[in-house]
């Protein structure tokens, strides 16, 4: 898995690469991952969106999903507010979504 800084990490993110910066993390999954921190509507979100048995792409942050990506889905960045660090990497994520989005 590639070590990288957390800014360096949203190019890894937008192309749905396997990365690890510190706290944050991505990689493919072919089940439901870990809950971590999150609360019951989210958790039913994570699972609802790998429900089809085909996986995905999970970010991470501490141990907590924190955005993931289905095919049948597509992008899902979750709402829940955790620390300031977190907000952070969510926002990274946003960020991430638009390149991917806009093909940069």
């Amino acid at each position: 898995m590639k070590q990288m800084n957390q800014r360096d990490a949203i190019h890894y993110i937008a192309s749905k690469q396997e990365f690890k910066a510190s706290a944050l993390s991505g990689k493919r999954e072919e089940y439901s991952p870990q809950t971590g921190r999150l609360d019951n509507e989210e958790i039913a979100r994570l699972i609802d969106a790998f429900d089809s048995g085909n996986g995905g792409y999970v970010v991470m942050s501490y141990g907590t999903p924190i955005a993931w990506h289905t095919e049948g889905n597509g992008w899902y960045v979750v709402e829940q507010k955790f620390s300031v660090t977190t907000s952070k990497h969510q926002n990274y994520v946003r960020r991430a979504v638009a390149e991917s989005l806009l093909g940069v």
